[in-house]
Protein backbone atom coordinates (compact mmCIF):
# COMPACT_ATOMS: atom_id res chain seq x y z
CA UNK A 1 0.00 0.00 0.00
CA UNK A 2 1.17 3.58 -0.93
CA UNK A 3 0.94 6.29 0.92
CA UNK A 4 -1.53 9.25 0.13
CA UNK A 5 0.93 12.59 -0.41
CA UNK A 6 -0.05 15.99 0.79
CA UNK A 7 0.13 17.14 -2.70
CA UNK A 8 -2.70 14.28 -3.98
CA UNK A 9 -5.09 15.15 -1.22
CA UNK A 10 -4.73 19.16 -2.12
CA UNK A 11 -4.97 18.62 -5.53
CA UNK A 12 -7.91 16.16 -5.57
CA UNK A 13 -9.60 18.43 -2.02
CA UNK A 14 -9.67 21.37 -4.68
CA UNK A 15 -11.22 19.70 -7.78
CA UNK A 16 -13.78 18.48 -5.34
CA UNK A 17 -14.96 21.28 -3.76
CA UNK A 18 -14.90 22.99 -6.83
CA UNK A 19 -17.23 20.87 -8.08
CA UNK A 20 -18.91 20.32 -5.00
CA UNK A 21 -18.64 23.26 -3.24
CA UNK A 22 -21.52 22.11 -0.61
CA UNK A 23 -23.19 19.18 0.75
CA UNK A 24 -26.43 19.44 -1.39
CA UNK A 25 -24.12 19.89 -4.50
CA UNK A 26 -22.53 16.67 -3.43
CA UNK A 27 -25.97 15.21 -2.47
CA UNK A 28 -27.45 15.08 -5.98
CA UNK A 29 -24.05 13.70 -7.47
CA UNK A 30 -23.32 9.83 -8.63
CA UNK A 31 -21.40 7.78 -6.89
CA UNK A 32 -19.69 7.20 -9.82
CA UNK A 33 -18.90 10.60 -10.14
CA UNK A 34 -17.40 10.83 -6.80
CA UNK A 35 -15.67 7.89 -7.13
CA UNK A 36 -14.14 8.95 -10.19
CA UNK A 37 -12.86 12.39 -9.11
CA UNK A 38 -11.46 10.62 -5.67
CA UNK A 39 -9.65 7.66 -7.59
CA UNK A 40 -5.96 9.04 -7.06
CA UNK A 41 -6.34 8.92 -3.45
CA UNK A 42 -7.19 5.51 -3.36
CA UNK A 43 -9.96 3.40 -0.99
CA UNK A 44 -12.53 5.51 -4.32
CA UNK A 45 -15.12 2.64 -3.51
CA UNK A 46 -15.77 2.75 -0.12
CA UNK A 47 -15.35 6.37 0.93
CA UNK A 48 -16.95 7.77 -2.45
CA UNK A 49 -20.70 5.92 -1.76
CA UNK A 50 -19.81 7.31 2.22
CA UNK A 51 -19.04 11.10 0.93
CA UNK A 52 -22.93 11.08 -1.14
CA UNK A 53 -24.56 9.40 1.57
CA UNK A 54 -22.54 12.24 3.82
CA UNK A 55 -23.57 14.66 1.67
CA UNK A 56 -27.37 13.49 1.56
CA UNK A 57 -27.65 13.13 5.40
CA UNK A 58 -26.05 16.21 6.04
CA UNK A 59 -28.76 18.11 3.68
CA UNK A 60 -31.74 16.29 4.60
CA UNK A 61 -31.02 16.22 8.34
CA UNK A 62 -29.08 19.44 9.06
CA UNK A 63 -30.38 21.77 6.60
CA UNK A 64 -26.93 21.60 4.45
CA UNK A 65 -24.63 22.54 7.77
CA UNK A 66 -22.19 20.32 9.28
CA UNK A 67 -23.15 19.71 12.82
CA UNK A 68 -20.34 20.93 15.87
CA UNK A 69 -21.94 18.21 18.48
CA UNK A 70 -19.57 15.22 19.00
CA UNK A 71 -22.74 13.23 18.94
CA UNK A 72 -24.44 14.52 16.04
CA UNK A 73 -20.86 14.52 14.22
CA UNK A 74 -20.34 10.78 15.25
CA UNK A 75 -23.73 9.70 14.05
CA UNK A 76 -23.13 10.52 10.36
CA UNK A 77 -22.02 8.20 7.98
CA UNK A 78 -18.44 7.35 7.93
CA UNK A 79 -17.67 9.72 10.40
CA UNK A 80 -15.46 8.08 13.42
CA UNK A 81 -14.13 9.93 16.91
CA UNK A 82 -11.20 11.41 14.98
CA UNK A 83 -12.68 12.90 11.99
CA UNK A 84 -15.01 14.18 14.48
CA UNK A 85 -12.49 15.78 16.45
CA UNK A 86 -10.88 17.54 13.55
CA UNK A 87 -14.17 18.44 12.06
CA UNK A 88 -14.99 20.08 16.04
CA UNK A 89 -11.45 21.77 15.71
CA UNK A 90 -10.68 22.80 12.42
CA UNK A 91 -14.71 23.61 11.23
CA UNK A 92 -16.20 24.53 14.87
CA UNK A 93 -13.59 26.05 16.89
CA UNK A 94 -13.74 23.92 19.78
CA UNK A 95 -10.51 23.01 21.18
CA UNK A 96 -10.11 19.29 21.11
CA UNK A 97 -7.32 16.90 20.64
CA UNK A 98 -6.38 15.00 17.34
CA UNK A 99 -5.90 11.58 18.39
CA UNK A 100 -3.87 9.32 15.54
CA UNK A 101 -1.28 6.56 15.76
CA UNK A 102 1.44 9.75 15.50
CA UNK A 103 -0.06 11.53 18.56
CA UNK A 104 -0.89 8.11 20.73
CA UNK A 105 3.60 7.35 19.27
CA UNK A 106 4.71 11.09 20.89
CA UNK A 107 2.83 10.26 23.83
CA UNK A 108 4.16 7.51 24.74
CA UNK A 109 7.75 7.85 24.05
CA UNK A 110 7.62 11.38 25.52
CA UNK A 111 5.32 10.84 28.64
CA UNK A 112 6.09 7.12 29.12
CA UNK A 113 1.86 6.73 28.66
CA UNK A 114 -0.24 4.24 26.65
CA UNK A 115 -3.70 4.29 25.81
CA UNK A 116 -5.10 0.86 27.98
CA UNK A 117 -7.78 0.44 25.05
CA UNK A 118 -7.04 0.28 21.46
CA UNK A 119 -9.34 3.33 20.27
CA UNK A 120 -7.49 5.88 22.77
CA UNK A 121 -10.83 8.11 22.01
CA UNK A 122 -12.45 5.26 24.01
CA UNK A 123 -10.12 5.34 27.19
CA UNK A 124 -11.33 7.62 29.66
CA UNK A 125 -7.72 8.37 31.20
CA UNK A 126 -5.95 8.85 28.00
CA UNK A 127 -8.48 11.15 26.46
CA UNK A 128 -8.33 13.24 29.58
CA UNK A 129 -4.21 13.13 29.40
CA UNK A 130 -4.81 14.11 25.82
CA UNK A 131 -7.43 17.02 26.45
CA UNK A 132 -4.82 18.15 29.00
CA UNK A 133 -2.32 18.77 26.76
CA UNK A 134 -4.23 20.58 24.24
CA UNK A 135 -4.21 24.49 25.00
CA UNK A 136 -7.57 25.68 25.69
CA UNK A 137 -7.79 28.13 22.49
CA UNK A 138 -8.62 27.36 19.29
CA UNK A 139 -5.62 28.70 17.35
CA UNK A 140 -3.40 27.14 19.74
CA UNK A 141 -4.95 23.91 19.80
CA UNK A 142 -4.34 24.04 15.95
CA UNK A 143 -0.93 24.65 16.15
CA UNK A 144 -0.21 22.08 18.79
CA UNK A 145 -2.15 19.01 17.47
CA UNK A 146 -0.75 20.32 13.45
CA UNK A 147 2.83 20.60 15.73
CA UNK A 148 2.56 17.44 17.14
CA UNK A 149 1.77 15.62 13.36
CA UNK A 150 4.47 17.05 12.01
CA UNK A 151 7.12 16.11 14.81
CA UNK A 152 5.58 12.50 14.57
CA UNK A 153 6.27 12.91 10.61
CA UNK A 154 9.82 14.68 10.79
CA UNK A 155 11.79 13.57 14.24
CA UNK A 156 9.41 10.86 16.11
CA UNK A 157 9.23 8.95 13.28
CA UNK A 158 7.74 5.12 13.72
CA UNK A 159 11.12 3.71 12.40
CA UNK A 160 14.49 5.70 12.62
CA UNK A 161 13.34 8.37 15.02
CA UNK A 162 15.85 11.41 14.72
CA UNK A 163 16.59 11.15 18.56
CA UNK A 164 20.08 12.96 18.19
CA UNK A 165 18.54 16.03 16.95
CA UNK A 166 15.41 16.18 19.05
CA UNK A 167 14.42 18.91 21.23
CA UNK A 168 12.68 17.04 23.72
CA UNK A 169 15.43 13.97 23.86
CA UNK A 170 16.36 15.34 27.62
CA UNK A 171 12.74 15.01 28.71
CA UNK A 172 11.59 11.71 26.76
CA UNK A 173 11.15 9.02 28.88
CA UNK A 174 10.96 6.20 26.65
CA UNK A 175 13.11 7.97 23.56
CA UNK A 176 14.96 5.90 20.98
CA UNK A 177 15.33 3.02 23.59
CA UNK A 178 11.70 1.89 22.53
CA UNK A 179 11.06 2.32 18.58
CA UNK A 180 7.84 0.41 18.91
CA UNK A 181 4.97 1.24 16.93
CA UNK A 182 2.14 2.82 18.97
Amino acid sequence: MRNTTVKQVLRVYSELIEKYPSPAAMASASVEEVRELIRPLGMQYTRAPLLVELARTITTRYSGVVPCSLEELLSLPGVGEYTASEVLLAACGQPVPLIDRNFVRVVYRVLGVKPSKSNPYRDPEYYTLARSLVPRDVEGAKMFNYGVFDFARKVCKPRSPECHSCALRDICVKGCADTVRA
